[in-house]
Order: C-alpha cells, then structure tokens, then sequence
C-alpha cells in the first residue's frame, strides 16, 4: 500500500517544475527586474502544484527576503533604482517590483514600514506628469505608453487609481493597441 505511480499523457512537453522551480530560487543576478522575477511566480507555485511543508518554508523565506531587499532599491523619491543604491528611478522595474508587492501583500506578506507609501507616491506622480512621447522612433514611444499603461494598471490593482490620468492617456488618439489593452 505504500507504492504510488502516475501517468502523464499530453501532445505539449513535460514542463519539469521543479527544475524551474529550482533556477528561479537560484536566480543568479541582483538587479529589481531579477531580484522581482526569481520571487514573483513563487507567490503562486501553490496554485500549481503540491508543494511539500518544507518547500513552503522555503519559499516563505524567498518571497520575504526578497521583499526586505527592495528596500534598497528605493530611492528618495520613492521609486525603485535599477541596482540598490541608485538614485535614478527605474520606471519599468518600479512598476515591475511594486505590482509583486501588491500581490504579496495580497497574499498575506508584511511589507516594510512606508515602503509602499513612498511607491504609491511615486507612482501617482509619475501617472499625472506622464505626457505622450512625440518621439519619431516607434519603439520608444511604445515602450513609454506601455510603462504607463502598467502604472496605471498597478495603481489600480492598490486601490488608487488615478482616473485623470487613464482618461487623458485614453483620449490619445495614436495610443498603441497594446497600451489600450494594459489600459
């Protein structure tokens, strides 16, 4: 009574969670983006898959670390440097680093004193001083509305949508369609 087999058919590859598991705890870089994804899928692994009692610890202490960390990412204005220590604002790893936090406070996670506050800030500043790029290269005025876009979007998933903001970004008429969809 102690044998246990199974038996997986599919046309798609086995995806070998724990193989990615492994590498996402792992993560071997330092940077908000890295620091964001190596913890980010973490907060859902449970949704996916069994995990056992010390695997959950595991990952607790992952997803904790990892929140303790940002703190040095966190420049005077509020927003999230590229590397700890930089006081220039990474606009896509703000975003990035403050949607995880959002759902790991979701999820039950304490977040660091004032570290949430001084994003909100930030990110509420940055929606209502956002203009439209006029640059003539496509990609960069893409990637701008679509920073926008998820700002706006994070925003809102905090409870603190900035609705001027989404309106004056929807009343653009060149707006791209993956920026209205982020929107």
């Amino acid at each position: 009574g102690t044998n246990e087999v199974s038996l997986e058919v599919s046309s798609f590859p086995a995806i070998n969670l724990e193989q990615r598991l492994s590498y996402l705890i792992q993560y071997p870089h330092g940077c908000i983006e890295q620091t964001t994804s190596s913890v980010f899928p973490q907060l859902y692994l449970g949704s996916f898959t069994e995990l056992s009692g010390s695997r959950k610890i595991e990952i607790e202490a992952n997803v904790k670390e990892a929140i303790n960390r940002m703190k040095k990412f966190q420049t005077a204005n509020g927003g999230f440097g590229y590397w700890p220590g930089d006081v220039v604002e990474s606009d896509w790893g703000t975003n990035y680093a403050t949607h995880f936090l959002i759902e790991a406070e979701k999820k039950g996670y304490a977040l660091p004193f004032g570290l949430k506050n001084k994003l909100i800030n930030y990110l509420k500043t940055q929606a209502r001083n956002w203009q439209p790029n006029k640059s003539s290269r496509v990609y960069r005025n893409q990637s701008h509305e679509i920073i926008q876009a998820y700002r706006l979007y994070i925003l809102a998933l905090a409870n603190k949508g900035e609705l001027g903001a989404m309106n004056r970004m929807k009343e653009n008429k060149t707006l791209t369609l993956n920026a209205k969809w982020r929107l």
